[in-house]
């Protein structure tokens, strides 16, 4: 992903890898929709290239830990402190917390654009495209009451048989209690 850096003839990349055309990104196994998804597509694609996929994914889940401390949230969602403070301050933390470059780059993509608020959407973003990737297929089920196990086997059954070869049936089971 590329973006005018504010000087003419100027580029940068959030990827560490050199840039190229759209054309080359590596596409997701889903396409994720909204500002979210394209900067969740733009990490996998980098990720993938570098072939750090997994690495990336739990470093996103540090960088969402460190995003809620006190101090360094007071810092990325004050609109006050400059773009610039904000980009040091969330490489700082990110470097000394030794996470790839991949990864640093990214949120600091994100800084620079003015998005770290939107960090949390983003790292659920890029949670369903790796979900996909792993070929996990995420049904949600609300029911009035709670399912028995007897009745929780024959709906698993009943939806793995909607399943494409190689992928996994992720159930998650809620319960609505206000009758709405």
């Amino acid at each position: 992903m590329a973006a005018a850096a504010g000087l003419p003839g100027k580029l940068r990349f959030f990827s560490t890898a050199l840039a190229r055309p759209a054309s080359q990104l590596v596409k997701p196994p889903i396409q994720v929709y909204g500002l979210e998804g394209r900067y969740a597509t733009a990490l996998y694609s980098a990720a993938s290239k570098q072939k750090k996929l997994d690495q990336v994914e739990k470093e996103l889940s540090r960088v969402l830990t460190l995003l809620k401390d006190p101090k360094l949230s007071s810092v990325v969602v004050n609109p006050h402190i400059k773009s610039v403070i904000k980009q040091k301050t969330i490489n700082d933390v990110l470097v000394k917390d030794k996470l790839s470059p991949v990864t640093i780059n990214f949120m600091k993509v994100l800084a620079e654009n003015g998005r770290l608020q939107q960090t949390p959407g983003v790292i659920s973003a890029f949670g369903k495209i790796m979900s996909a990737h792993r070929g996990e297929v995420l049904c949600s089920i609300t029911t009035a009451n709670p399912l028995d196990q007897a009745t929780l086997t024959e709906l698993k059954t009943a939806l793995s048989g909607f399943l494409a070869k190689g992928e996994v049936l992720k159930l998650e089971t809620k319960v609505r209690t206000n009758g709405l």
